[in-house]
């Protein structure tokens, strides 16, 4: 067999940090910076709850640009098995495993693409700074402070600023929601485009037979294994996280 760069098992991780700006998350390294990925009981806990409602829930967005975002979608990476451990500073060590089929009928992969690639448009408008001041002088009241604030106004006017404005017409709509914006980089910290990232648009509902794989730190698995036994998941492989690190 060839080497592989992709997966027929995708995989969804329990172990984001809490609380995390996904907007302010260009990179994985963002990630990290705003907290830790949660300890394994905690992932395995949330891989339990997902178990025992046979949902993936859409919790996530993605902001694109300054008032438009995509809607809600929950999501899976189709990385090597062996390229897991990658993916643990960002998002844990407990992973549930699909079968492709499934994971084909409902997600979509989506296109990394940095800012300022988005179509866009250059304009002046004027200057902020001296508008913002104009504003704070007219909150003193009519009279001379009015007087000045207008003359700041008239020269915000003459000293105009050059932005650039992403056409929000021209990104958003359907195709708008499978966008990840994120910059290319050598140093895999800085870009998301290794990720292999796929979505669902909205909740993705599974059965028993969807399950291809678990895999999580060996303190957890005899939880996660009393959680499949209830529900009589029989045909799931489990395998240690340690297992992977080391194979």
């Amino acid at each position: 067999m060839s080497q592989r760069y992709y997966s027929n098992v995708y995989w969804h991780f329990t172990g984001s940090p809490e609380g995390v700006d996904w907007s302010l998350a260009r990179c994985p390294k963002d990630i990290t910076e705003q907290g830790a990925a949660l300890e394994p009981e905690k992932g395995a806990e949330t891989l339990c709850l997902i178990l025992e409602s046979s949902k993936l829930l859409a919790t996530c967005t993605e902001t694109i640009t300054d008032g438009l975002s995509t809607d809600s979608f929950c999501s899976v990476t189709d990385i090597p098995l062996k390229d897991l451990p990658s993916h643990s500073p960002y998002y844990g060590k407990v992973a549930l495993g699909f079968k492709a089929k499934a994971i084909h009928e409902s997600f979509v992969p989506v296109l990394y693409i940095p800012k300022q690639n988005l179509p866009a448009v250059k304009r002046l408008i004027p200057n902020p700074e001296l508008q913002r001041m104009a504003s704070e002088l007219f909150g003193y009241g009519p009279g001379f402070w009015e007087q000045q604030g207008m003359k700041m106004l008239h020269q915000a006017e003459q000293n105009k600023h050059e932005v650039t404005e992403i056409k929000k017409e021209e990104v958003g709509g359907f195709l708008a929601n499978f966008l990840k914006i994120t910059d290319f980089d050598s140093d895999p910290r800085n870009t998301y485009y290794r990720e292999r990232e796929w979505r669902c648009i909205g909740d993705f509902y599974f059965d028993k037979g969807n399950i291809e794989a678990v895999v999580a730190p060996k303190e957890v698995l005899p939880m996660i294994r009393e959680k499949l036994a209830e529900l009589e998941i029989t045909e799931t492989s489990v395998l240690a996280w340690e297992f992977i690190e080391d194979a």
